[in-house]
């Protein structure tokens, strides 16, 4: 049981699965005053809530299905949209669109100065997903997208990737830069990794191939290039991934050796929590090909010192969230027995239990995880759990989002397109 909203990577996984977003109902691009200046006019609306624009905290009801607003997405592109007050970005190969979650209205779009490519529908298996930062001292948004630099006379045409920071309430493009591809990885979408402080990390290629670069965000200028490194995220000023068949992290600011978690691997799923700490699922060869699982600190590589092996009982999958605020969840497995435990972050105790083969109660499958509040699903539907205790909350939400704050949640149609449900409750 994965999060819906998890990041993850496998060293045998093969690369080139070809995502997009929905536009169909989108409108236009916006100006000099609300972002793009390359054509279309702003909606003029701003991200920030209108005093009417009631948020909860945490939110334990959704409106309908048929009320929801489309934001764009397929199923596997869900990490390509990010949910940020009253408003959901959602980042394409040519384009990021900033939606209301509200009324379903377009506040602002944002393209490449420079002609998009036309291959990024191969390479590596993520979706540009919108990175948010302080850039030039305001809150920004960070884009990375695939162009060409057109040819001349005998000089083929360049690849090259373009990014871009914009306001997050206007659009506004802060500036745009352009950065040599990585020799060898000429095709494909690169994956925008993420931001932490001043630096920002991009990632080409998957598995053995992969090279990952640094990029400082005051500057402007590519730092450090990491050949064969494959960065899943960023966290406390680390970029965690996997390279020469080992888990590790590096310096954001220099690219230098952070930590090594665990190496001779065959295979690694690395999945960012929060609150400073992530899962990373294992297969090593040397212990006859077993899996392992453990919650490890961003900061360190390291199991935190508090959780000793019976709190999670040596697992072979793990995945977990964390709520921002004090309560981490996870969905424990070993070899083919659940349990779903909270644990409380700051004391690292145990807070509740529910087990797989509990006759009394269903173990819901967790798909988010926010503010106190454990969202998911059981085979009687969508539910709530208080985060702190364990037990139902008495409202049924009417979805089971993968990602959630107290203005709506996001989940997928039918149709595999991201919709947003305000909430209501």
């Amino acid at each position: 049981m994965r999060r819906e909203m998890a990041r993850t990577a496998r060293m045998s996984a093969s690369a080139g699965l070809a995502l997009s977003l929905l536009t169909a109902c989108w409108g236009g691009g916006s100006g000099e005053d609300g972002g793009d200046e390359q054509g279309g006019t702003p909606s003029g609306a701003s991200s920030s809530a209108a005093p009417a624009d009631k948020a909860y905290d945490p939110p334990l009801k959704f409106e309908k299905s048929a009320e929801a607003t489309f934001v764009g997405g397929v199923s596997e592109g869900r990490s390509s949209v990010r949910l940020d007050g009253t408003t959901a970005y959602a980042g394409s190969h040519d384009e990021l669109r900033a939606v209301s979650v509200l009324d379903g209205e377009t506040r602002w779009t944002l393209k490449p100065q420079g002609r998009p490519s036309e291959d990024t529908d191969s390479g590596t298996d993520h979706v540009f997903r919108p990175a948010f930062g302080q850039i030039d001292g305001q809150r920004a948004v960070l884009a990375a997208f695939a162009v060409t630099v057109p040819g001349s006379g005998t000089t083929p045409d360049r690849p090259r990737v373009e990014l871009t920071a914009a306001a997050v309430d206007s659009g506004k493009r802060l500036w745009s830069v352009t950065v040599d591809r990585p020799e060898g990885q000429e095709e494909g979408v690169p994956y925008l990794v993420g931001i932490d402080g001043t630096s920002a990390a991009l990632r080409f290629g998957d598995d053995t191939d992969a090279v990952s670069l640094g990029f400082d965000l005051g500057t402007r200028k590519v730092t450090w290039t990491a050949k064969g490194f494959a960065a899943d995220f960023v966290d406390g000023g680390v970029a965690v991934g996997r390279g020469d068949r080992s888990v590790y992290g590096l310096s954001l600011r220099d690219g230098k050796k952070a930590w090594t978690y665990m190496d001779r691997l065959n295979e690694a799923t690395l999945t960012p929590v929060g609150g400073g700490l992530f899962t990373a699922v294992v297969r090593a060869p040397y212990e006859d090909e077993s899996r392992i699982a453990a919650l490890l600190a961003s900061s360190t590589g390291k199991p935190l010192p508090a959780l000793g092996a019976r709190t999670l009982g040596d697992p072979t999958d793990l995945s977990c969230s964390y709520d921002e605020r004090i309560t981490v969840v996870c969905t424990v497995t070993k070899d083919f027995d659940q349990r779903l435990i909270a644990i409380d972050t700051k004391t690292r105790k145990v807070l509740w239990t529910i087990s797989g083969d509990d006759k009394t109660r269903l173990m819901p499958d967790v798909s988010a995880v926010w503010h106190g509040a454990v969202y998911g699903s059981t085979e009687n539907g969508p539910v709530v759990l208080d985060a702190r205790t364990g037990e139902d909350k008495p409202t049924t939400p009417g979805l089971t989002p993968f990602a959630v704050n107290g203005y709506a949640g996001l989940d997928t149609n039918s149709q595999g397109e991201i919709q947003a449900h305000r909430a209501v409750g």
